[in-house]
């Protein structure tokens, strides 16, 4: 079998060879392409390849149109040298997985974060306009501290649901951290957490020391908007495994040509898209204003309303500032239900409170 794969694509050994060369033509072919290889120098004087870095020019670009939110995870190779496969993904503006960059390296470690990191602060500078969601892998946190101090770090749900789970044993108490991690307001989350305390004191100090401005949405003090997991790096490695197993060479031709045929599909799509918004904003548009159905408007002022729902909760609605009690709009920049009722008051369209990353003008630009 070993012997049938090496004739198909050439050996491991072959495909390591050939890294540089391949990469010098991708550059040639993909303009903007950014990437690298380090090696090190062994006793007997021999070179040997530690890591590889590639980032395209297409993803760059597209990247600039995107929220700057980056997910970032590694998952292990399965070929004959092993190694990990880091990945930094955002999200489009259809809530689309966007790879942004990948690095290939002997593990998950300090010295290779900090690396990979270092390629992509050449790409997407510090700031704190930056947010990065990874796990809670420790070199990961060491590698955010050196490269990218300024940027927001924000915890995945899923991961700290699981570490919970492992740690307390009890999956009810899973459940609540994640409902706490997810409430858009200060008090719910504290309600949530009150329960939390009643239930475990220790899971409850536990988290203290976490900090709850890395993992809660309510406290986050960047813009992570609906990004609470690494889940689009979860489906991005679901979507490379068949290549994980090929050498590196084949490894990264199977990943250009996964993204040609994910960015050409998308570019077709977001091009006879004829709506303001994009499909999935669309949606969750008329989700939002599914929920509200029955309530009442009062007008405070001009540009100031009351929202009555139907069980009497209230909420306060600022037209004009974008400001609205229930927090939604705050997190995510796509109207809740209680704005677009206050919009439709106002005789404005609904969809000219979205955030410009939604619509399909921004949509189309990113492929483009």
């Amino acid at each position: 079998m070993a012997k049938a794969t090496d004739d198909l694509f050439g050996s491991d050994e072959d495909s390591y060879d050939q890294l540089a060369e391949y990469l010098h033509l991708l550059k040639l072919a993909n303009p903007g392409t950014v990437t690298d290889i380090k090696t090190e120098i062994e006793e007997d004087g021999t070179e040997r390849f530690l890591y590889t870095f590639l980032a395209f020019g297409a993803s760059i670009q597209g990247f600039s149109k995107l929220r700057r939110v980056l997910v970032v995870d590694g998952t292990h190779l399965t070929g004959k040298y092993k190694g990990v496969l880091l990945t930094a993904s955002g999200q489009d503006g259809n809530f689309q997985v966007f790879p942004l960059a990948f690095a290939v390296v002997d593990s998950e470690n300090d010295d290779s974060w900090t690396w990979f990191f270092e390629k992509l602060e050449r790409i997407i500078a510090d700031s704190n306009t930056l947010t990065i969601i990874s796990d809670r892998c420790q070199s990961i946190y060491v590698a955010k501290k050196r490269v990218f101090p300024r940027a927001h770090h924000g915890a995945c749900i899923v991961h700290l649901a699981r570490n919970v789970n492992a740690k307390f044993h009890n999956k009810g108490l899973a459940k609540l951290v994640t409902n706490a991690a997810y409430a858009y307001t200060i008090g719910s989350f504290r309600t949530i957490y009150g329960q939390i305390r009643g239930k475990n004191i220790e899971c409850a100090k536990w988290l203290d020391k976490i900090g709850t401005a890395h993992w809660s949405r309510a406290y986050f003090q960047g813009d992570r908007y609906n990004l609470m997991t690494s889940n689009i790096a979860e489906s991005l490695n679901k979507a490379l495994w068949k290549g994980r197993a090929s050498p590196i060479v084949e490894l990264l031709k199977f990943i250009r040509a996964m993204l040609t045929r994910w960015f050409s599909a998308r570019r077709k799509k977001s091009a006879t898209h004829n709506g303001v918004v994009t499909p999935e904003v669309d949606k969750q548009l008329t989700k939002n204003m599914s929920i509200v159905n029955g309530s009442k408007v009062g007008t405070v002022t001009s540009w100031s309303y009351e929202i009555v729902g139907l069980f009497n909760g209230k909420h306060h609605v600022l037209l004009d500032l974008k400001k609205f009690t229930c927090k939604h709009y705050d997190r995510l920049k796509i109207p809740c239900g209680h704005a677009m009722l206050a919009a439709n008051h106002q005789g404005i369209p609904p969809t000219t409170l979205v955030d410009e990353y939604y619509k399909t003008s921004t949509w189309a630009a990113t492929y483009a």
